[in-house]
């Protein structure tokens, strides 16, 4: 039997939520995807909340969200937000829970879907072009070693995410 939780990781503009949905439909799973479990509980866009109460607020948020859909008993797929794993002990509280996969997409795609959608982005909204590439590479450059720790590591190959998920036993 395939994990009860299976965490999607990886940098904004990765694919986590999309491919997310897709793995769900495919697993026949309820899906999950923090950001937008935080808009609704808060009534406000992530954009707003960075803005009007800050980051430090957003993280601790942000973990509340993940434990409580850890301790949902239904098997999901969640998608992090690009920073969760980062955070307080959540990437370790994931891998207990289930399986992690990392979606390690490659840094111009994220730096081309980050770009086209910057207005939603709160941590580059503002930036020219040169210096949000200067910023995503930094960001991954310092979020690396949490991704790594992930169980899986893919380009979101479905079959190679599925074969590995049929080796995982929950």
């Amino acid at each position: 039997m395939i994990a009860s939780k299976i965490f999607l990781i990886g940098m904004p503009g990765s694919g986590k939520s999309t491919f997310g949905k897709q793995l769900a439909q495919k697993l026949d799973r309820q899906f999950f995807d923090i950001d937008e479990q935080l808009e609704r509980m808060l009534g406000m866009s992530i954009h707003k909340i960075f803005l009007e109460i800050g980051e430090d607020y957003f993280r601790e948020a942000e973990e509340k969200v993940l434990m409580m859909l850890i301790k949902l008993s239904e098997p999901s797929v969640i998608a992090t937000g690009g920073g969760t794993p980062c955070f307080f002990n959540n990437m370790e509280e994931m891998k207990k829970a289930g399986a992690t996969i990392w979606l390690d997409t490659p840094l111009d795609t994220v730096i081309d879907r980050v770009g086209a959608k910057k207005d939603v982005r709160p941590l580059v909204d503002q930036m020219p072009a040169d210096a949000l590439r200067k910023e995503i590479t930094n960001m991954y450059e310092m979020r690396r070693r949490y991704y790594r720790k992930a169980d899986f590591t893919s380009d979101s190959n479905m079959d190679d995410i599925l074969h590995f998920l049929d080796t995982v036993r929950s």
